[in-house]
């Protein structure tokens, strides 16, 4: 299913901090197959999406990056969630749980 550009806008931030909690120091293929694999497909972020994503989380300080060589000898820039991040994630799961409550019994789902 294709959501359209103002949902995933919301919650392209708070997938990809979760992933980065969930899964430690993640290089941007493997934090694009993290996010497919966990959402059985549901979000499919192109590389066009998430590398904006990230310099802006980690300009924001929510993650920071590192190069590193990964095992294969391929140089890669490795990320990772801040304490600042972990907050942020905190933060607005809460919010989203509070919005996703109120929509369902708007939506008569609940």
């Amino acid at each position: 299913m294709q959501f359209s550009k103002e949902i995933m806008k919301g919650a392209a931030e708070i997938i990809v901090l979760q992933a980065l909690k969930d899964r430690g120091e993640l290089y941007g293929y493997e934090l694009l197959k993290t996010i497919s694999d966990v959402s059985q497909g549901v979000f499919e972020f192109q590389e066009g999406t998430l590398y904006p994503l990230l310099y802006r989380l980690e300009f924001k300080g929510y993650v920071s990056s590192e190069k590193k060589n990964a095992p294969s000898g391929k140089e890669r820039r490795y990320y990772t969630i801040t304490q600042a991040g972990d907050g942020v994630l905190r933060d607005k799961r809460e919010e989203l749980d509070t919005f996703v409550l109120g929509l369902r019994h708007v939506l008569h789902l609940a």
